[in-house]
């Protein structure tokens, strides 16, 4: 057994009383040195725990720091990898995109009213063979085409979409969106 304070003692001197905390540590550095070494020597050795300069100001403290810096560095690199998945697969997703609305025929149709002139309006050509498209095909190229402002090619593929679907509802709100989309974005 050591025969100076326990280490509860120390770590309430360390964090209560330094001053008295370092008088105690100059005295065992010089009288009892294996007590110094295994007893006091850890609490100033140890860059977690904020340490007292002779005039008795704070410095040191880093761990706080030193913790904060490494729960950024991971979000960061959370962020990163999630970014990384995701524009991976968007670019498979724009890939199947193409491959299913690349051979598709679109064919102009002229509508006239009474107080407008002609107005193109796209329409997908009928004799297309649809059954290969599922309803989560339909809504991707739908919300495609919204993106590229092309709403009737889009309203089309988003009507496709089945009831049954579960899609089926964002494909309806998306419908009704695009009626909005065409009226402001002339």
């Amino acid at each position: 057994m050591a025969n100076g304070p326990s280490k509860q003692d120390l770590e309430m001197y360390w964090q209560s009383s330094r001053q008295y905390f370092d008088e105690l540590a100059k005295y065992y550095q010089t009288n009892d040195p294996a007590y110094y070494k295994e007893y006091m020597e850890p609490f100033y050795n140890n860059p977690f725990q904020s340490s007292y300069n002779q005039q008795g100001t704070k410095t040191g403290g880093g761990g706080k720091f030193v913790i904060i810096a490494l729960v950024l560095f991971l979000f960061i690199g959370i962020i990163s990898a999630g970014v990384f998945l995701l524009m991976s697969k968007s670019d498979s997703i724009t890939e199947k995109v193409e491959r299913l609305t690349g051979d598709k025929e679109v064919k102009e149709k002229t509508v006239t009213s009474e107080k407008e002139t002609s107005e193109p309006v796209e329409e997908v050509s009928p004799e297309l063979d649809n059954s290969e498209l599922s309803g989560e095909d339909n809504f991707i190229i739908g919300a495609k085409y919204i993106g590229e402002k092309k709403y009737d090619k889009a309203a089309w593929h988003l009507k496709q979409i089945k009831k049954d679907n579960k899609r089926y509802k964002e494909a309806q709100q998306l419908l009704e969106s695009i009626k909005f989309l065409k009226k402001y974005d002339k």
